[in-house]
């Protein structure tokens, strides 16, 4: 019961990035998502879109991101890591 109430918990975490990037990104096809592509990848992820990342991640988990912490962010699995450990 424990293992699957995580693994739901895990899917709803990328569902609810993988929407925040969508809405960061709006020409973003869901092709060309992947949680590994990196922020250099992205044609417009510059530092306004990295605070609107944070931004909207913060808000949606209710946690804190550091200054330390974002610097290091450069993709979708970089949030995605993050989220899991600290919510």
């Amino acid at each position: 019961m424990y293992y699957q109430k995580t693994e739901k918990s895990l899917n709803t975490i990328e569902i609810e990035i993988k929407k925040i990037f969508f809405q960061v990104f709006p020409d973003l096809e869901e092709s060309e998502f992947d949680w590994k592509k990196k922020q250099n990848d992205y044609e417009n992820w510059d530092s306004f879109s990295q605070l609107n990342l944070i931004t909207m991640i913060e808000e949606k988990f209710n946690i804190l991101i550091s200054d330390n912490d974002a610097v290091g962010f450069q993709s979708a699995e970089n949030f995605r890591n993050f989220v899991e450990r600290n919510r």
